[in-house]
């Protein structure tokens, strides 16, 4: 009866049918982390964290698959390609599979769904093709799958008394089945045994801990402890090569057995005579993850720098990895007009920096990537918060939660601003302990940020004088030190800055008379969900959207604030599908807010995806998580919009994701009006866009006899239609006149739209 449970494990396959999000969405993945790689049809079938890329050798074209595409977005520990079936197989280190076939993705959660089996024993570390067989070998034993039928058949747990054990790969020679484990030495049984499932049919050859086996010139070879590759004579092993350092990976074809260390690859051939050697040097540095020989070049796998090219007289070494971002560890982004930064510093949720990581800068403009090492950085770490001068767009000012105030001039990091060399703070006496957070800049182009645990918290940077202009917070922080740190950072239309971190609730602050005002506490209080403030923007109502980790408020009125002795902000109440009042984001740890160009507001949480709602809060247009959408975490970190595209980016721990939106800002004037789709055709459900709109706006919708069907003021460069007669109906195929008039009634424009049913 054991058996006959072992048997049914995976006989049911799990398969989804991933869906294709590329219309919509744009993944913006890094390739430069290179987790494994597999040559077949003159192919590198390239596997990077949770990505990958094919790059054809032939002629040099790189295809690149991710989330967009049906991937996961889980961390992938191995990947394969099988030339007789044209499969590609992707393993996990969570367990999952999916197959590249057919230009689809196919899921397979069988191993992933079993309950039996650990979460921390399913990684797939290996694959092995036989006939029609493809042994996957797992953290617990070996499953097969048949590539011919694409399901999965029997798994086998060859431990003793059929115990689970790590097994870290398979070959078969003749009619027997090899297999290495980690704890139970070398394995082998009848290939064509119809009762693999039984564990008594699995016997050792010989004890030892196991990393990988490989076919190689006939003949079975393993790679034993951290640094031996041994050879299998009967049922003993000959050593035949042994390094002196711990080897990182082992790759074998018909012609060549590559060993891949740290920092160099070697290629031996079939008479383990050491061919090519190529190793790390001052001028082409890298850490190696793996390695392969292909038609006299050398494919280095690196943790950094991507797939690199080397010829075999080691002269060139050229990368051909796809364009990207530095890292997937994306932490803090910022857009405007069509240009993107991206920094990867963090501190956890109490502000804590540490470790210290020292990580680049990446920027994304119309021509592609631009990316700044961090070693060009000056040694600056943990930065967090993005601020791009509006009359200045190639000067970039970068806060450290750590050391101080970073500046970027024409892609080139030109200086680093700290207690020092002005009037930036530290908080530890005799040491350049410099935390800053929340920049922006105001109307007058000076910049804004907030300086961590001191007395002047609140600072203004003038770029063109570098003084520092700073405000004393001991009114509403009385012990600097007690507020372990600042979150955000947001500005009103009347020049009135409010911020918020560890426990301050929200502070408001009047640059013109210098007043200071504070909703903290909850009920009676603030009405603050949380005295720990997480996120705050400013929509284009002036109106003031308060993020905390325990759900959502708004304050409607940020100048009248100031004359309040007890302010409030107020929760958004919405009736559920059975009319039951809740309140919006109830409970939800949230970590961005950002308005769009039509006033609508996208909301990030630390656990539920994304929100994005209209620009009252009432209705909810689009919730994206991992499973409707190509986000790769529910985990957002952050979010930004860029106005004069519509695009949204969103800050995941996995990787940056766009999704192509269709809020603008507003436009000064009327001449670059769109309506989309236009025709409107049968089948379509969606809204119809109208952008290319001037602030304030009005829009009216007539049929052709001049009935008014809709009517809207915009609030910022778009507005959307639902096609519906206020709200009530669909209207009718015909053509409809979109009438709009610009705010001060001096601009008009006219514009059509046919409608067909």
């Amino acid at each position: 009866m054991r058996y006959f449970k072992q048997l049914i494990v995976l006989i049911f396959p799990l398969c989804i049918f991933s869906q294709d999000f590329s219309n919509q969405w744009t993944g913006h993945y890094s390739y430069f982390n290179v987790n494994d790689i597999y040559v077949g049809n003159d192919k590198i079938y390239t596997a990077s964290e949770n990505a990958i890329f094919i790059y054809d050798t032939e002629t040099g074209a790189s295809e690149t698959i991710s989330t967009v595409n049906g991937l996961s977005g889980e961390t992938i520990s191995v990947i394969y390609h099988s030339s007789a079936y044209d499969i590609t197989v992707i393993g996990y280190e969570n367990g999952l599979v999916e197959l590249l076939l057919d230009d689809e993705v196919r899921t397979f959660i069988d191993i992933v769904a079993k309950p039996t089996i650990p979460p921390t024993q399913k990684r797939i570390n290996n694959f092995f093709e036989y006939q029609d067989r493809l042994f996957i070998s797992t953290e617990f034993g070996i499953v097969e799958f048949n590539l011919e039928r694409i399901e999965f058949g029997d798994t086998f747990f060859v431990g003793p008394g059929g115990s689970q054990i790590n097994v870290t790969g398979t070959v078969v020679l003749g009619d027997s089945i090899y297999a290495t484990t980690t704890s139970n030495g070398l394995l082998v049984a009848g290939v064509n045994n119809s009762n693999l499932i039984d564990f008594n049919q699995w016997t050792t050859v010989t004890s030892g801990d196991f990393k990988a086996i490989s076919l190689f010139n006939s003949e079975i070879v393993v790679w034993e402890n951290n640094n031996l590759i041994r050879s299998l004579e009967g049922t003993e092993l000959r050593t035949l090569i042994t390094t002196t350092s711990s080897i990182k990976d082992l790759y074998v074809d018909q012609e060549n057995l590559v060993v891949t260390l740290s920092n160099e690859s070697k290629v031996f051939n079939t008479d383990i005579q050491e061919t090519i050697s190529v190793s790390s040097t001052e001028e082409n540095t890298f850490l190696l993850n793996t390695s392969i020989a292909y038609k006299d070049k050398i494919y280095l796998g690196t943790g950094t720098k991507g797939l690199l090219e080397v010829d075999n007289n080691i002269t060139q070494f050229i990368s051909v990895t796809p364009e990207g971002p530095l890292l997937n560890t994306t932490f803090g982004i910022e857009a405007l007009n069509d240009n993107l930064w991206v920094v990867y510093g963090e501190y956890s949720v109490s502000f804590n920096p540490f470790p210290l990581r020292q990580r680049g800068i990446s920027r994304l403009t119309p021509n592609g990537w631009i990316n700044i090492s961090k070693d060009e950085v000056l040694g600056v770490t943990s930065l967090s918060s993005i601020a791009i001068n509006p009359s200045n767009e190639e000067q970039v000012f970068i806060c450290s939660a750590s050391d101080g105030l970073l500046e970027i001039n024409n892609n080139e990091v030109t200086n680093l601003y700290n207690s020092s060399n002005s009037g930036l703070e530290s908080f530890v006496a005799d040491a350049e302990v410099v935390r800053l957070n929340g920049a922006l800049f105001d109307t007058n182009n000076e910049l804004w940020f907030l300086n961590m645990r001191v007395d002047n918290g609140l600072k203004r940077f003038s770029p063109s004088t570098k003084e520092i202009f700073n405000v004393n917070l001991n009114s509403v922080i009385s012990n600097a030190g007690s507020n372990i740190g600042f979150s955000d950072l947001a500005l009103d239309k009347n020049g009135n800055l409010f911020f918020g971190g560890w426990s301050i609730g929200v502070v408001g602050y009047s640059q013109s008379t210098g007043k200071f005002t504070q909703l903290i506490g909850k009920g009676e209080g603030g009405n603050l969900p949380s005295n720990y403030i997480s996120a705050l923007e400013v929509d284009r109502n002036n109106q003031l959207w308060i993020g905390t980790p325990l759900g959502l408020r708004v304050l409607f009125n940020t100048s009248g604030v100031f004359q309040q002795s007890n302010p409030k902000a107020d929760q958004i109440i919405i009736l559920d599908e059975e009319g039951v009042a809740q309140e919006l984001l109830f409970g939800q740890a949230i970590n961005d807010i950002e308005a769009d160009g039509a006033n609508n507001k996208w909301v990030a949480t630390a656990s539920s995806g994304v929100f994005y709602f209209t620009p009252d809060g009432r209705e909810t247009l689009a919730h994206f998580t991992k499973d409707n959408s190509p986000l790769p975490d529910n985990n957002i970190l952050d979010v930004t919009v860029d106005d004069s595209t519509g695009a949204v980016y969103f800050a995941t721990p996995k990787g940056l994701l766009e999704y192509k939106g269709t809020a603008t800002g507003p436009e000064n004037d009327l001449e670059s009006i769109v309506a989309f789709p236009n025709p409107v055709r049968p089948g379509f459900n969606g809204r119809v866009t109208i952008k290319g709109l001037t602030s304030k706006a009005n829009i009216k919708i007539t049929d052709i006899e001049g009935n008014l069907v809709y009517e809207e003021v915009s609030e910022g460069g778009s507005i959307q239609w639902d096609t519906t007669a206020f709200g009530k109906h669909k209207v009718a195929s015909g053509v409809y006149l979109i009438l709009i008039t610009g705010e001060d009634k001096a601009e008009t424009s006219v514009s059509k739209l046919l409608i067909v049913r």
